[in-house]
């Protein structure tokens, strides 16, 4: 390129002049050089716009400082490369980085126009100047490269009316009618079966005076109602307005705009929203779309504070679309740029944190941060999908315990998570670390399961997964056991000269041993002499007259891995030196009535019998022993604990009522005879299911809705409510129904407690947990008021309260306040009483209004109402109408 100053001031120069902080890299475009220059040629160029910049950097204005800076630059650069400069294949190399730096560039003001508006579909001219003017490095072809990559297509704007084209007092009386009939616009007010109709270019309804008239002859004829006299009183303001010139369509479109902006003003509301409110307004999506961008800049934001109210509340993403509306000369532009950076820097590091958290395997951690990004940008829809996708800590007390037929799993859910969860259970011969190591043996909703392919004498090694719906898995939680399954279902019959003795045992064993000792029990499998055995299953042990006990020692034999032999732990059977055992309990009746979350009352009862005393011991699982067998007193002092209560003998029962924990019991009778031998009765398993934990209610309109953690042991749950008034609400769900449609109830607008109980079916009728509670609040009534001038500007301090409800209330007391100052007054006391209203019955359907004058204050000053009584009910402000300047 060949250099002019008067086009190198006005192509390069100023548009650097607003330009904050270094200067752009494109050093071509700054030193007016062509890559297909000759080095003689690059030289004298290099001299021409050196000369300019030292000629111009010692004016005034911002020009000068530009070329200021330039020089800066140029110096360092010279110092730098020396001679490379005046070489072409040096700024080839520039022209290369430059291509480079400007693909990145315009990749990044892609990105900063689709998250501002995306959801538009397109942006107009004038809002893609204000923007691109802060990306210096970029030409048309790589602005229009981002305009595009964004999704985005340049749109024309509208022209929007800036009034109703109404008298205003007749507007206002429109507004009110529309507001009570429910309709937003005129459009649904002639045509209430439009749907979504066109207000810009062709297609719009018909909105004309015949479409009015035509409307008005058939209300005359309609039956009589409140709703019918309202739409008769608006079409007679249609009629009036249309008779001096008003345009319905302008009238619908205005009320559009007006929509949009108030709800602009007062919800600081981004362009996303705003589209929403347009289509719910009836406007079609694609005029919705050209009437948010249309909407003047202006009103986007109230200045600077607007921006500021949308950092502080959490809206970064239309914070920053909020100041890349503002114009270059707004003195806050870059105050606030400089804030909306941070804070997006801010959230870029808690995002980086985050991962850090994960991949250290802190979840928890991991979550607090991204919850405490969301506080910054509640926006950022990145941030709400990271949080979906986050795995939830890992199961807590895995434990792993031999049973008959298995490994018995259990564990804890993550401490932190109230969802439901899902578990996967791996085993594998080293400790698994992913999902996919090892053998799975289970995907389970419940934190237990049991393993009943485990082979013995083999070291396990098992790992449990959990997961949110279908999210990502957790970190495993491991153990490892040996199992080695000792024999079970012993059971001994003594004869006159004999002992018969039978067992269950695994069916991988490689064998039994079983030494017999007389007198005394064995200390270990050692003691005591071999005893023959037949098969794996049993024996038979001709003793003659023998007076003492005899006690076997049954060991079970398993072969590990590299074949040697591994013992199972001994059991011991018993068989007493007699020929006759006494008769057994062969039924306890067992009911338990729950007390708390952890103890349960339990009323036992028995038939007497004849002979011996009745012992009732409680467990967690059943005897290894059948009903009927004999068993010495350390076989019984071995198995569970000792019932101890006071007993009440009734005719041929006997009763006794004791306190016990909450859970599912093996309850089991044991009749003692004075030798100290007992005889095995019919064992009974009773409970109370678990309680539900980490109970929740929560609202949405009038109905409750209600989660809770199941426990292990309970699939059907008993839900009450009990409102503040009027009877009680009972349901029974069952886990199924509550994982696919939720637990909601419809509660009104009253409050009351929650109760949920979990019900175990049992022989004896249904049993019900201990009863966990939470309470609803009800629905507070909701207060909102304005306070418009009356007369105008020369109102002087006239002004009107009008005061709305959302549903009847009496007893209200309302105090106006008025407070001088920039604070608004948070309490009543914070400034002086205006007017004060006691004993108000207000009603949804009738607003209540009042004028009333202001008192001369010091401005700037504030205007609020305060309810004083009764309780619960919320005001809405009207932010915008309480500030006087």
């Amino acid at each position: 390129m060949t250099f002019e100053a008067k086009t190198y001031l006005r192509d390069v120069i100023n548009p650097l002049r607003d330009q904050v902080g270094g200067l752009p890299a494109d050093l071509l475009r700054h030193y007016a050089v062509d890559p297909g220059m000759t080095g003689a040629q690059i030289a004298e160029q290099l001299k021409r716009v050196r000369s300019f910049w030292q000629q111009r950097q010692g004016g005034a204005g911002a020009a000068a400082a530009v070329c200021a800076r330039m020089l800066t630059r140029d110096e360092q650069l010279r110092q730098e490369h020396g001679e490379s400069m005046n070489r072409p294949e040096w700024w080839r190399e520039q022209a290369t980085q430059v291509r480079q730096e400007a693909v990145a560039e315009s990749e990044r003001l892609a990105a900063d126009l689709r998250t501002a508006y995306g959801v538009l579909g397109g942006i107009t001219e004038d809002r893609l100047g204000a923007i691109v003017r802060h990306y210096p490095a970029l030409n048309q072809d790589t602005i229009d490269l981002a305009v595009t990559s964004a999704g985005l297509r340049l749109v024309e704007r509208a022209v929007l009316p800036t009034g109703s084209g109404l008298d205003a007092a007749a507007y206002r009386s429109l507004g009110k009618v529309l507001e009570r009939i429910g309709v937003p616009t005129v459009v649904q007010l002639l045509h209430p079966d439009s749907g979504s109709f066109r207000l810009l270019g062709a297609g719009a309804p018909a909105l004309d005076l015949d479409t009015v008239v035509e409307r008005r002859v058939a209300a005359n004829t309609a039956a009589d109602s409140p709703t019918m006299r309202l739409r008769k009183q608006a079409y007679g303001i249609l009629e009036v307005a249309l008779a001096a010139g008003a345009d319905l369509r302008t009238v619908a479109l205005f009320q559009v705009v007006e929509l949009l902006q108030t709800a602009r003003r007062q919800a600081a509301l981004p362009d996303s929203s705003l589209l929403r409110k347009a289509t719910d307004a009836g406007l079609s999506l694609d005029d919705a779309r050209t009437v948010v961008l249309s909407l003047p800049d202006e009103l986007a934001v109230d200045h600077g504070e607007r921006v500021r109210e949308l950092i502080e509340g959490g809206q970064l993403y239309a914070a920053q679309q909020a100041v890349s509306a503002l114009p270059d000369a707004h003195p806050d532009r870059a105050e606030l740029q400089a804030r909306v950076t941070e804070k997006l820097g801010e959230v870029e590091q808690l995002r980086r944190r985050s991962d850090l958290a994960l991949r250290d395997g802190n979840e928890g951690e991991a979550e607090a941060i991204l919850r405490a990004a969301q506080r910054i940008a509640g926006d950022d829809d990145d941030l709400e999908r990271r949080l979906a996708a986050l795995p939830p800590p890992p199961p807590r007390e895995l434990t792993a315990r031999p049973k008959d037929d298995g490994v018995a799993l259990s564990w804890l859910p993550p401490a932190s998570v109230t969802e439901e969860l899902r578990y996967r259970v791996v085993c594998g011969d080293t400790p698994p670390r992913t999902p996919g190591d090892g053998d799975v043996i289970a995907e389970v909703g419940e934190p237990q399961v049991t393993d009943r392919v485990a082979e013995p004498a083999r070291v396990l090694h098992y790992a449990v997964f959990a997961a949110v719906g279908e999210g990502a898995w957790s970190r495993p939680a491991q153990t490892s056991i040996t199992v080695t399954p000792a024999v079970s279902g012993v059971a001994v019959r003594t004869g006159p000269s004999e002992v018969f003795c039978s067992w269950r045992i695994h069916p991988r064993a490689d064998g039994v041993r079983v030494r017999r000792t007389v007198g005394s029990r064995p200390g270990s499998g050692d003691d005591g002499e071999l005893v023959p055995t037949s098969g794996l299953d049993g024996f038979y042990d001709r003793h003659g007259d023998a007076e003492a006990d005899r006690f076997y020692g049954i060991v079970a034999l398993y072969r590990d891995g590299a074949g040697a032999e591994v013992a199972a732990p001994m059991v011991v059977a018993q068989a007493t030196a007699r020929t006759e055992a006494p008769a057994y309990v062969r039924r306890l009746w067992v009911h338990v009535t729950a007390l708390d979350h952890a103890t349960a009352s339990a009323h036992i009862a028995w038939q007497t019998p004849a002979a011996g005393r009745v012992s009732v011991r409680r467990a967690a699982s059943r005897p290894p022993w059948p009903a009927g067998a004999t068993i010495g007193r350390t076989e019984i002092e071995g198995y569970g604990e000792p019932l101890v209560g006071d007993r009440l003998v009734q005719g041929p029962e006997t009763q006794i009522v004791v306190t016990v924990p909450s859970g599912r019991q093996v309850y089991v009778p044991f009749t003692v005879d004075d030798s100290g031998a007992a005889t095995v009765g019919e064992p009974a398993s009773v409970g109370v299911s678990d309680p539900v934990g980490q109970l929740r209610a929560w609202r949405t309109g009038d109905e409750v809705n209600v989660s809770w953690v199941w426990p292990a042991s309970a699939s059907i749950a008993e839900v009450t409510f009990n409102p503040e008034r009027g009877p009680a609400q009972r349901r029974r769900v069952t886990r199924g129904q509550v994982a696919a449609e939720g637990c909601r109830i419809p509660a009104g607008r009253t409050g009351g407690r929650i109760t949920v109980c979990t019900v175990s079916r049992g022989q004896g009728g249904d049993l019900l947990s201990a009863p966990q509670h939470v309470t609803v609040d009800g629905l507070a009534t909701v207060l909102s008021y304005h306070l418009p001038r009356v007369g105008g500007l020369l109102s002087r301090g006239r002004r009107l309260l009008r005061v709305s409800v959302d549903q009847p209330c009496a007893g209200v007391e309302l105090h106006l306040v008025v407070a001088s100052g920039i604070a608004m007054p948070a309490k009543p006391d914070s400034g002086r009483t205006v007017q004060r209203f006691t004993g108000l019955t207000l009603d949804p359907d009738s607003p209540w209004e009042v004028p009333f004058t202001v008192p001369k204050s010091e401005r700037p000053y504030w205007l609020r109402c305060f309810v004083v009584r009764p309780g619960g009910i919320r005001v809405v402000d009207p932010i915008d109408e309480m500030k006087v300047s």
